[in-house]
């Protein structure tokens, strides 16, 4: 069992042991999303798929280049151990995000949800190589665990007196422009200002409402041929509702969809 399957392991038993009757409903609802998801995919096949135009060597090399780049996860390890007492855990979804972001080379990437950072740090280090850029991230911050987004995570609350984005490195920063507070508050005004978006992350509150609010405001924003991603797709079944209105198909990584916006729409 790998060291990231066994934290989503003891996850599950620690909701399970903490599960409300509308906690087993809520749940349950989501039975049929996870039944008709299409099979989980590893980021190279992912990667191809989503661009016809990459190639699984090209693919390949992405993920190398990622996983070869020891500076920047010998930064993140250091600081993770400091504040947490161990190593970060990477799941195959981090690699598909950083493919992707090399790949589209995005003028905008809009992320909801930053916690700790590491999807920001991935982001901010494919933009650094890419040279060009910007990550624009909303956060509510975590200083008490919150239910249905950090309270299924090993960790429920940011570490003592650190902000979101804690573990990004310094030398990232420059392309980086954070925002704090709650997306349905800050999210219209953001889209608005920037005007249309190559990449989507939503990553904050898992309810159904407020996902399906985020995926469904930031949608016009997207280009064409740009990204809509989103993590704990089987949370609620917001994303495939969302997909489904589109007459779209997704792509998964695990619990990680993707969809790419069509060139007509």
């Amino acid at each position: 069992m790998r060291l990231s399957d066994y934290y989503e392991f003891s996850g599950v038993l620690s909701r399970l042991r903490r599960a409300s009757a509308a906690d087993v409903w809520r749940w349950a609802s989501t039975l049929p999303a996870l039944l008709s998801a299409p099979s989980p995919i590893d980021s190279v096949a992912a990667l191809c798929q989503v661009f016809p135009g990459t190639t699984q060597s090209q693919a390949l090399a992405l993920q190398d280049e990622l996983s070869s780049d020891k500076g920047f996860f010998c930064a993140l390890d250091c600081e993770m151990q400091k504040r947490r007492g161990r190593t970060n855990i990477r799941l195959e979804w981090h690699t598909f995000l950083y493919g992707a972001v090399r790949i589209v080379r995005p003028k905008v990437v809009l992320e909801t949800g930053v916690f700790d950072g590491i999807s920001s740090s991935l982001i901010l280090r494919a933009l650094e190589r890419n040279a060009t850029g910007t990550l624009v991230s909303i956060d509510l911050p975590a200083r008490e665990m919150i239910t249905d987004a950090t309270d299924r995570m090993r960790e429920g609350a940011l570490p003592w007196h650190c902000d979101p984005g804690w573990i990004v490195p310094e030398g990232l920063r420059e392309r980086y422009r954070l925002h704090l507070g709650d997306s349905k508050q800050l999210l219209p005004g953001l889209l608005k200002e920037y005007g249309q978006l190559d990449i989507f992350l939503h990553d904050s509150l898992h309810t159904y409402q407020h996902q399906f609010f985020e995926y469904e405001v930031a949608w016009p924003y997207l280009a064409q041929g740009g990204l809509l991603l989103s993590d704990d797709i089987f949370w609620s079944r917001a994303f495939h509702r969302f997909v489904s209105r589109q007459k779209l198909q997704y792509m998964n990584t695990g619990n990680f969809g993707i969809v790419r916006k069509p060139a007509s729409r």
